[in-house]
């Protein structure tokens, strides 16, 4: 396995955005589809011990897998649109290395956990934009992600997460980032899962996206487990914080995925 480290936003001399990919070129003859994953943190950190268990799970898959590392609330005020710009350039830089890492340019997929998930259905929503082309330069083509995953996400400061004193700092105009308000028939492929007794991110934020998805006849699929703890992660003792993030059934949610990915190609 590679491990490449391509430094992004570099309009901002103090940006501390980065794209951690994760390249093993013994996966397959061919080339492989690629998963850029954007990890939760609230805006004020990433785990990044959990992440690359993540990566090394999804490798095993036969994935090749990235990390985005965005700026966070300290570094950027308001926030937004810069981790949004910085997950537009993640992904173009990726389909510029399709060849030396052997990816399929085709099949990036973005797959986000709780604010990481706030990013991802904001980018899903906004990649066509003409906005986001101005910003960055890409064009929107260049953009596309072939599907996106979503666990436990944020997804609107309507239903209850963050706090009014929180949310100020990542954007002066908090409609914007509602993405359930501004799903449109070009948002990609997604799948959803979350747990119904989440104490910190409502699962309304999952059943709301969905809903928008489907208004819009977004090939969507959902899945609400019933009990656990927001930030389960793989779901077992390979990222569980305690015995409470690990639910042997709930942890079958990647193997889910992968078949509904399946489905899509």
């Amino acid at each position: 396995m590679q491990i490449f480290k391509n430094k992004l936003n570099q309009t901002n001399s103090t940006s501390k955005a980065e794209l951690i990919s994760y390249v093993d070129p013994s996966l397959t003859d061919s080339k492989s589809p690629s998963i850029i994953f954007v990890p939760g943190g609230s805006y004020t950190h990433i785990d990044f011990k959990q992440s690359e268990k993540i990566a090394l799970r999804f490798l095993s898959y036969g994935f090749q897998f990235s990390i985005l590392r965005y700026s966070f609330v300290d570094e950027v005020s308001p926030l937004f649109p810069a981790p949004l710009i910085e997950l537009a350039e993640a992904i173009n830089t990726t389909r510029q290395n399709s060849e030396n890492w052997q990816i399929d340019s085709k099949k990036v997929i973005l797959m986000g956990f709780s604010v990481g998930g706030h990013i991802v259905s904001n980018f899903n929503n906004s990649w066509k934009s003409d906005w986001l082309t101005e910003k960055t330069g890409i064009k929107s083509d260049l953009l596309q992600p072939f599907a996106t995953i979503l666990g436990f996400p944020v997804i609107t400061p309507e239903d209850g997460f963050p706090d009014a004193d929180t949310l100020s700092t990542w954007s002066d105009n908090p409609q914007m980032i509602a993405a359930d308000q501004h799903v449109t028939s070009d948002n990609a492929p997604t799948f959803i899962w979350a747990t119904a007794d989440d104490s910190l991110v409502s699962s309304a934020n999952s059943v709301h996206y969905f809903l928008a998805l489907q208004s819009k006849k977004v090939p969507s699929e959902l899945h609400l487990f019933q009990h656990g703890p927001h930030g389960m992660a793989l779901a077992d003792e390979t990222t569980a914080y305690d015995e409470r993030h690990a639910d042997a059934r709930i942890s079958e949610w990647s193997k889910m995925a992968i078949d509904w990915l399946q489905e899509l190609s």
